[in-house]
């Protein structure tokens, strides 16, 4: 139910608004077929991650300047001079080759797409209480990225590569993607409604170092494959010339805050029910 929900989602993304709302109603009405009461967190999660993903690819249309330097002078602040982007693809990579390392990388980025979902599944399956505060933290940080994306769009190393900003950096997913299938990766950005302008924070580090968080009170195994997870995507997102170490830090970030907040949140409105149900019901002006 939730694979055809996420597929639902991308695949309507060219459609139009009406189609796109159908989409979450249908998909939302299937989840309180399959699962009935305890639907009603899964629509949450559903509704808030749709709505945020079309919010995204329309956060570069409201007229704000896009920002190429920042990011730029706080890595070479960082690294000496430097940007670890540079350095990677110049000592590794080969235009339109794809060798082992770009497999690894392509294959991390992608999976972003489906491994949180998973691990939200598996943890609302084994481990409500965490699921919930997963669930609200993964919201917080979506929203918080659309914010800074809408505030102070901001351009990627390969987008300030085109402008001249800095040297050649290659986008590396769709130089290998499209020379094995011209084509392919720009239709699949299409139907997924990127937003080319929302690098900071990367949402790709933010949601694999908040899965590092979730899973650190479980045994050790897990705490380790969830770190190298989010150590993987950090690097992959650099490497690929779609993220500066600066984007991944500020997600790192932004996944601590909202970690350190769900729980406090969760709490206040737990208290905020338990306030409500404590209240007397009233008929007129005597208490029921």
């Amino acid at each position: 139910i939730l694979l055809t929900i996420f597929i639902l989602a991308f695949a309507v993304g060219n459609a139009s608004a009406y189609f796109q709302a159908v989409g979450v109603v249908v998909s939302v009405a299937c989840l309180y077929l399959a699962l009935g009461a305890g639907a009603r967190v899964w629509a949450i999660y559903v509704v808030a991650f749709f709505l945020f993903a079309q919010l995204r690819a329309h956060a570069d249309e409201t007229g704000v300047p896009v920002q190429y330097m920042y990011p730029i002078e706080a890595e070479r602040a960082a690294f000496f001079g430097h940007l670890p982007t540079l350095w990677l693809q110049n000592a590794f990579y080969t235009q339109a080759r794809l060798g082992i390392l770009e497999l690894y990388a392509m294959s991390t980025y992608i999976s972003y797409f489906f491994v949180p979902h998973a691990a939200a599944l598996a943890l609302w399956r084994w481990d409500r209480a965490n699921f919930n505060v997963y669930l609200t933290a993964f919201v917080i940080t979506l929203y918080i990225g659309l914010a800074v994306a809408v505030a102070a769009p901001t351009a990627p190393p390969w987008l300030a590569s085109e402008a001249g900003m800095i040297p050649s950096v290659h986008r590396i997913i769709p130089d290998i993607l499209d020379h094995l299938a011209p084509g392919a990766y720009q239709q699949g950005e299409n139907t997924a409604g990127t937003n080319l302008v929302a690098a900071m924070p990367s949402l790709h580090a933010a949601v694999p170092w908040l899965m590092v968080m979730v899973c650190w009170r479980y045994r050790w195994y897990v705490r380790w494959l969830t770190l190298a997870y989010a150590a993987s995507m950090s690097f992959a997102i650099i490497y690929l010339g779609e993220h500066y170490f600066m984007d991944a830090l500020a997600g790192l970030a932004v996944a601590a805050g909202a970690w350190l907040a769900a729980p406090r949140i969760l709490s206040w409105w737990a208290g905020r029910k338990s306030s409500s149900a404590l209240e007397p019901r009233t008929c007129g002006s005597e208490p029921v």
